[in-house]
Order: C-alpha cells, then structure tokens, then sequence
C-alpha cells in the first residue's frame, strides 16, 4: 500500500494571516517577512491533542490561531524597515502593492513617513498599474502633508494677485456703473486701491499663527508684470492648450506674478 502523503501546506491561508498581522501592524514592507514567520510556524509539530482523538477541524483552528499569534510576536520585534535599510526597496514596494486592496492602502498610506511616500510615489510612476493610478492621488495628499509641514513657515499664499486684480476690477465696474457701498465712507474706487486691498489680503496663518502681510509696493509690481504678461500671453508662450494644461499654466503664472525677486526675461 502506498503512504499517505501528508497534506500540502495551505500557503494562501499563510499568506492571508501574514498580509492581516503586516496590516493591523502598519509593517507593509515586511509582509513577504512575515509569510516567512507563517510558513515557520506551520512547520512546527503539530500540538499533542492531534494524537488524542479530537476532531481535525478543532485542531486544525486551534494551530491557525498559534500560527497568527507567532506573526503577530514576529511582528511586534519588528520595525518599518530591517535594521541596515533605509528606505523601502522596490522588491518591499512590490510585495506590499501586491498584497493590500486600495482600501486598505488608503489606512496604510496615512501611517507612512515621508521617505516611505516618496519611495512609493516614485515606484508608482515609474511602473504604475490600475491599483498604483488609484492611490497616487493619496500618497501625493500624504507627500504634500510632510512638505507644508516643514516649509509652512515659507509659504505664501499665491493667488493674491488674482485677487487684487479681481478686486481692482470688480471697483472699476462698480464706478462706470455708478454703483456703490452707502454704508462705507470711502468710494468704490478708494477701496480697490493698493492699500486698501493690501490691507485686505493681510491673513493669519491658522496653523502657525505667521501673519502674512502684503504691502501696497507688492500690489503695484503685481500689477505692472500682468500688464506685461497677460495669462493668456503666458499660456501661449508655454504652449498650454487644453484645460489640465492651462489650469496647471495658471498656476506657475500666478506663482510667477507673486515671486518678489524677478529675472528679467529675454
């Protein structure tokens, strides 16, 4: 008679424990490490009460449950990345992309440093497939957190020109059509004029508590460079066609206008 050969290790359960403890345990570059633990932990001889006549169902769930809480202990010694790595490598990024649904990856995401988004951000361009195009958007959110929170202090708000010109603008109509703000003291006009708005645009920042102020100077040099270069001037210069393109062109042009220290252009 032939033996019975033992049964095949159940490697897609070992990897579903291992994929939950890396998940609960925000470990996602070490979850090809913790299959490893599963597998060693399946390994091990089966418990006495195998051999005492209980049912295999009962002692098949009594050495799942050892199996998750040997990962979990292995995942508990654990840190977000082995002791000589400083960052993930694309191998980790692969894995850990392989292994967790978008969703989950939205919860993961937000436990990332910023060397692990960057890397990951990277990875995504680089070899991106329909799951990396869906949470790139996320990891950028989560990239962008990191940079304010270390350039706050440096920011400064670059639709103020659109706004002063706005503003500017919308006075001057309200003057040609003979309208006005009974209660206020001063004319439309008065009230759109480089001081004015630049008292207007004065702001706080919430976070910080940084005032960030605007001087009339600032205004009128704003003022002079759009009359110089139009938005729609620079976006045909920059070849900016469709709508992304020139959302994006309206962007640089207004950080363009707003920048203090301007080359001059050839």
């Amino acid at each position: 008679m032939d033996s019975i050969q033992p049964p095949k290790r159940p490697d897609r359960v070992l990897e579903s424990i291992a994929r939950a403890v890396a998940f609960k345990s925000r470990l996602p570059w070490r979850v090809e490490e913790l299959r490893e633990e599963a597998a060693k932990a399946y390994d091990r001889p089966e418990p006495p009460s195998a051999s005492l006549g209980l049912p295999r169902e009962q002692v098949s769930k009594w050495k799942l449950r050892q199996i998750y809480e040997r990962v979990e202990e292995a995942a508990g010694r654990m840190d977000t990345l082995p002791p000589d790595q400083s960052e993930p490598t694309p191998s980790h990024i692969e894995a850990a992309l392989g292994a967790f649904s978008t969703e989950q990856w939205i919860v993961l995401i937000n436990g990332l440093d910023q060397t692990g988004t960057r890397a990951l951000l990277a990875h995504i361009r680089k070899d991106a497939d329909g799951k990396g195009e869906r949470i790139v958007g996320r990891v950028i959110m989560r990239d962008t957190a990191f940079w304010l929170a270390q350039n706050r202090s440096k920011l400064v708000p670059i639709s103020d020109p659109y706004w002063a010109a706005f503003w500017r603008e919308q006075a001057r109509q309200a003057n040609r059509e003979g309208r006005g703000l009974p209660a206020s003291e001063r004319s439309v006009i008065e009230q759109a004029s480089d001081r004015s708005v630049a008292e207007r645009l004065f702001k706080v920042d919430g976070q910080s508590g940084r005032e960030m102020k605007v001087s009339p100077y600032e205004i009128r040099k704003w003022r002079e460079r759009m009359e110089k270069l139009s938005f729609e001037a620079f976006a045909a210069e920059v070849g900016a066609d469709d709508e992304e393109e020139r959302a994006a062109a309206f962007v640089a042009w207004l950080s363009m206008i707003r920048r203090r220290h301007q080359r001059k252009r050839s």
